[in-house]
């Protein structure tokens, strides 16, 4: 339980670090996004389509990222680095150890910025690997690191749909390997619902 605070704690001094350097005003921001490179070319949300939900902690279902995944409440919790997010902030417990779960929902004409932002983030981190996703809104990305013989996750997932902004980050532990490919398919249905709790414009 300990190991798993403090490596909790340890990711978020890094990418507070990775923050800093990728603002360029020396400012120190909270924890941000996520992060895979934008594909070239990429589709640029369009404006319009959803309004900003009142309560970002009746968007998300935390079953939905599978057997393994605890339970708990959430609380609002808002974050800014050049984009503030808002979002609602879970500290789940499960069967075999605590478990993080963010989830951030964004309505605004900043939509293809703040993507970007996170975009840039985690290829400034070691460890992750990074991949695009299709069918989460008109692009995504899905980025994850396994260590301690894969018996800890650190994954993020964000997709974009006009100017609706949606990131989801998971941090476990746990006494077995996680699977990352079964966490980004539980993390991408965890999104899409939330996308369809989002009201329209």
């Amino acid at each position: 339980m300990l190991g798993l605070v403090g490596g909790v704690f340890a990711l978020c001094v890094v990418l507070g670090t990775v923050l800093v350097l990728a603002d360029g005003r020396g400012e120190q921001p909270a924890v941000t996004n996520s992060a895979t490179p934008a594909a070239a070319g990429a589709a640029t949300p369009a404006a319009g389509g959803y309004k900003q939900p009142t309560d970002p902690c009746a968007l998300a279902d935390p079953s939905l990222l599978g057997p393994r995944a605890g339970t708990g409440t959430g609380e609002a919790v808002e974050e800014k680095t050049r984009y503030t997010l808002n979002g609602c902030d879970y500290f789940l417990s499960a069967a075999d150890g605590a478990q993080g779960l963010k989830v951030f929902a964004n309505v605004d004409g900043d939509t293809a910025a703040r993507y970007k932002e996170s975009a840039d983030v985690y290829p400034k981190v070691s460890g992750f690997n990074n991949e695009k996703l299709s069918g989460c809104g008109s692009q995504g990305f899905y980025t994850r690191r396994l260590s301690a013989g894969d018996k800890r996750i650190e994954a993020v997932l964000v997709c974009v749909e006009q100017n609706l902004y949606v990131e989801v980050r998971f941090t476990a532990g746990g006494t077995e390997p996680w699977d990352s490919d079964a966490m980004k398919s539980n993390m991408a249905a965890l999104v899409k619902g939330m996308m369809t709790k989002v009201p329209k414009a």
